[in-house]
């Protein structure tokens, strides 16, 4: 089966914008050589490039999205770094033989996990912070965060229960201490196992992160919404957010694919034999 690249999206998105600038009394059956020539080709081009800068560099309208691009490159970093922290610990509470810090570990899980983000994204900044006079961006890091961590934990467990018992017995019985043991052999190979899900996990962050327009953060999302509302033409401001969110998912996805790369025991052998 061929692989569904870049080139293959770049290409459907230029189909689409063709048919969407089609003039609305001309039938798809009548789009012939005859009709190019006769100015066809040269009206939808005009067309194109009339939309395309009254959507975008009207204006100075691409900066608008330039805004809401850093606005949501900002709450997924920060958002992605809190939660990978935060679940650690939320982890480590987790797996503890203490029943009081499992429990509560479990029911933070179960709550994070069990609530639409938008909803607990609302409350945190209509109800918890609403007595406080605090930036939403810092209010939309804290809400994607601790929810991130939520299936950052259950990752993180996933990948430490994965490892055999046994290498943390022989780390022990070479004279490690068990923080040792679980720092310099379990994390490692816990680490290789739980990349392909952490990457998932994160992409998804990312687009969540879309909702953030319900507490008046300017991201991406509300930068097409405020474009749209002056020109009133959804399809360029739409299609423009679709195409740098999928720009960001895939620059992060290759940076994980690189740093998956480098805890890949087999990527190190290769290295280690080219030289």
């Amino acid at each position: 089966m061929q692989r569904f690249t870049v080139k293959h999206i770049v290409l459907l998105i230029a189909i689409g914008c063709m048919l969407y600038l089609l003039p609305n009394n001309l039938p798809l059956g009548q789009l012939n050589l005859a009709g190019m020539d006769n100015g066809g080709l040269s009206s939808l081009l005009a067309s194109f490039t009339g939309s395309f800068y009254s959507n975008i560099i009207q204006e100075d309208r691409y900066l608008i999205l330039l805004d809401g691009l850093k606005t949501t490159a900002i709450i997924s970093v920060c958002a992605t770094l809190f939660g990978t922290l935060l679940g650690g610990l939320v982890c480590f509470m987790r797996m503890s033989p203490n029943r009081a810090l499992s429990a509560m570990a479990k029911v933070y899980i179960s709550i994070l996990r069990g609530m639409p983000v938008l909803v607990f994204l609302m409350l945190m900044f209509y109800v918890v912070f609403a007595s406080v006079d605090i930036n939403p961006v810092i209010v939309s890091v804290i809400a994607f965060g601790m929810n991130f961590a939520a299936y950052v934990a259950e990752i993180y467990r996933a990948g430490i229960n994965s490892i055999d018992k046994g290498q943390t017995e022989a780390g022990i019985a070479m004279g490690f201490t068990r923080v040792n043991t679980f720092i310099f052999i379990i994390l490692p190979q816990t680490i290789q196992r739980i990349l392909p899900v952490y990457k998932g996990e994160f992409i998804s962050l990312v687009k969540m992160t879309s909702v953030v327009g319900y507490i008046a953060v300017q991201d991406l999302t509300k930068a097409s919404d405020i474009i749209r509302s002056r020109t009133f033409d959804a399809f360029f401001p739409l299609v423009m957010v679709a195409i740098l969110y999928f720009f960001i998912s895939w620059v992060l996805m290759l940076s994980l694919e690189y740093v998956e790369r480098l805890v890949d025991p087999k990527s190190k052998r290769k290295q280690i034999e080219g030289v």
